[in-house]
């Protein structure tokens, strides 16, 4: 029975992502893909070759498409449907993080904000982990997403505050301005609150199966 149960839930998951590919920018989606395999078996085996080449090109024009939005929604689709491994996965993520998310606008950042304020489900809290990685891995916009966090805390639900004080805590201990946001959150162990969290969320938003390798880790222990 439980093994039934995976496998519907699994199928509705794919589903689910097959639906929500028909909105994102599938062509740039699949040059990122293309690249992400690249990388990951370089970074696994060392592996080198021409097709290097390739896959830098390929980021290369992802990053100078006219509307960088739509990188966001990929960004957020995959993390959210994609159907990759974990480790693929997590180079797809990472090196769009790295290598596009750079030239960022602040129109781009915009988007990201209204998908925030507007969204307190799982596409919000994806939409948040973003935009904090954002500020870390390019610090020319840490102090434009530390404002945004400053200037918009009361709207944000539990459990975007939590994500922000584990984000602080993790990764910005040294900055005085995160350390005023994180001293008004007044929360002095918000991983406890992203536990109880995760052991209650259905498993329906986050189907496991035998040939099914993508997990949901926690994304502090994903960072790179």
């Amino acid at each position: 029975m439980k093994e039934s149960n995976e496998m519907n839930d699994f199928t509705e998951y794919k589903q689910k992502s097959e639906e929500a590919k028909q909105n994102i920018n599938s062509e740039i989606y699949d040059k990122i893909l293309d690249s992400a395999k690249f990388f990951l078996k370089k970074r696994q085996t060392n592996f080198v070759s021409d097709q290097i080449v390739s896959a830098l090109e390929n980021m290369e024009e992802a990053s100078k498409i006219s509307n960088l939005n739509d990188i966001t929604d990929i960004y957020l689709f995959e993390s959210e449907f994609g159907l990759n491994s974990r480790d693929l996965t997590e180079e797809f993520l990472y090196i769009t993080l790295i290598m596009i998310c750079n030239h960022y606008k602040d129109e781009n950042m915009n988007y990201i904000e209204e998908i925030i304020l507007n969204d307190n489900k799982f596409r919000g809290e994806n939409a948040l982990q973003f935009y904090l990685k954002i500020g870390t891995s390019h610090k020319e916009r840490r102090e434009y997403v530390l404002n945004f966090i400053e200037n918009n805390i009361d709207k944000f639900s539990e459990e975007h505050k939590n994500m922000v004080a584990m984000f602080i805590k993790t990764f910005l201990k040294g900055d005085r301005k995160a350390k005023e946001i994180f001293d008004n959150l007044n929360i002095n162990n918000p991983e406890i609150h992203f536990r109880n969290h995760n052991n209650s969320a259905p498993l329906s938003d986050k189907p496991t199966k035998t040939t099914y390798t993508k997990k949901n880790p926690k994304w502090w222990e994903i960072w790179k």
